[in-house]
């Protein structure tokens, strides 16, 4: 992918991190998706008491993007200036069901790392949505 691309992804995951609700860990974590059609979704992690009724910022950021129509996702970006942070297993899951060539791109304030989602999700189960 594009370093141009990529920066523009991490510079939109960055800035939703901004937005992010975590009193309870502290650590804000943006995300952006982009879509196939070139259209970008993005989402920070919200937290909750009960933290089972927590969303991570990439699934804020699938979700917005699934219930927009956009069901063909091609990279997602998250940052965290706390540390890398990388998707969670149901995060992957999620992921791999709306694209199974997807580009994940951790990133922190000096440091990023690319991974497909095989690479994190190597033996997913075949999903409806396959691209």
């Amino acid at each position: 992918m594009e370093q141009a691309i990529l920066n523009k992804l991490i510079a939109k995951a960055k800035e939703a991190g901004e937005k992010a609700y975590c009193p309870y860990t502290e650590t804000p974590v943006g995300a952006c998706v982009l879509t196939q059609n070139g259209m970008l979704f993005c989402g920070c992690n919200i937290e909750n008491v009960a933290l089972s009724g927590s969303f991570g910022a990439m699934e804020v950021a699938v979700c917005k993007a699934i219930s927009e129509g956009a069901n063909n996702i091609m990279a997602v970006a998250m940052y965290c200036e706390k540390g890398m942070v990388f998707p969670s297993g149901s995060e992957r899951q999620l992921l791999r069901e709306f694209g199974s060539r997807t580009t994940i791109i951790c990133a922190t304030v000096d440091k990023q790392e690319e991974f497909t989602i095989q690479e994190l999700l190597p033996f997913a189960k075949e999903n409806a949505c396959e691209n």
